[in-house]
């Protein structure tokens, strides 16, 4: 668990390298830390939405909870995100599916986020998270159905358990079998949530003392072009190509009342100094309300 001190920003394209400069002047870091990651978003199987009744405080919440893992396939090691993504380009972003390879082992990180702080004298965003990391092995299983879908020629090609949300044929194929799928998908299944959404983010990532400054752009599925069964291809999120800016500082327990007020303070710092390059601000804590019944 960490209290995230935040504040965010976006800048278009064309200021990146006026951004990165500057940032590398003041941190001193040249080669800044490369951000590559996947995201799976998710939500619980069965919604818990308790009958309002006057004089009952119903304190059960359910929450929607990211999956993260690293994003390290050819696709994430090309990409230049110095360099406008175009959105009908020749190069085309084309991403490895997940587990459609050997077997391998994957770090996934769990995080559940609780409603930022609310507040009038707020001088940036302050949320807890939630989170556990566990190491997933993924082994390729073939169970009595699928040898017989094989054997149907009317049945869609073998896509042997592919990480993809909307892969309708194997969630129905999966839920309904006797023998379960040793993927990750199942697992969520199991701990009782499913897959509604997911997102690649490239970018890079400066430290000034205790604040991380991320620079970045956010990827999703691009489904208007059919491409090769094991790739799928990308497009930006934000067809503008600006760039996402997070600059925050994690502090280790949120009853320490001491540091969160410091970190408070460096932000605040932190902002006023780059005031005539990045408009640092509080983002809007509703739209960071993780929690199933404000959906």
């Amino acid at each position: 668990m960490v209290h995230q001190l935040l504040l965010v920003s976006k800048i278009p394209h064309k200021n990146y390298i006026q951004t990165v400069s500057t940032l590398q002047a003041l941190t001193g870091i040249t080669s800044p830390q490369t951000i590559s990651t996947y995201t799976l978003v998710t939500k619980p199987h069965n919604e818990f939405r308790p009958k309002a009744e006057a004089g009952k405080v119903n304190q059960i919440e359910q929450y929607y909870m990211k999956c993260i893992t690293t994003w390290s396939d050819a696709a994430s090691a090309n990409l230049d995100i110095s360099q406008p993504i175009l959105k009908h380009d020749n190069d085309s972003i084309l991403v490895d599916r997940l587990f459609m390879g050997d077997d391998n082992d994957r770090h996934w990180t769990l995080q559940i986020s609780d409603i930022p702080v609310a507040g009038k004298n707020q001088t940036c965003s302050a949320q807890t998270i939630y989170e556990s990391t566990l190491v997933h092995h993924h082994t390729k299983v073939k169970d009595q159905e699928k040898i017989a879908d094989e054997k149907d020629s009317t049945k869609v090609e073998d896509a042997e358990d592919v990480m993809e949300v909307d892969d309708k044929s194997f969630i129905e194929k999966n839920s309904s079998s006797s023998k379960k799928k040793d993927s990750f998908l199942q697992f969520l299944e199991d701990l009782g949530y499913d897959v509604i959404n997911q997102y690649w983010l490239s970018g890079i990532r400066f430290f000034h003392n205790d604040i991380i400054i991320e620079i970045f752009k956010i990827l999703i599925r691009d489904d208007e072009t059919s491409v090769s069964n094991d790739k799928i291809k990308l497009k930006l999120l934000d067809d503008s190509n600006e760039f996402q800016v997070r600059a925050y500082i994690n502090v280790p327990k949120s009853t320490d009342v001491e540091l969160i007020n410091q970190g408070a303070k460096d932000l605040s710092k932190f902002q006023d100094f780059l005031k005539n390059l990045i408009q640092l601000e509080i983002p809007d804590r509703m739209y960071m309300d993780s929690r199933v019944m404000s959906r």
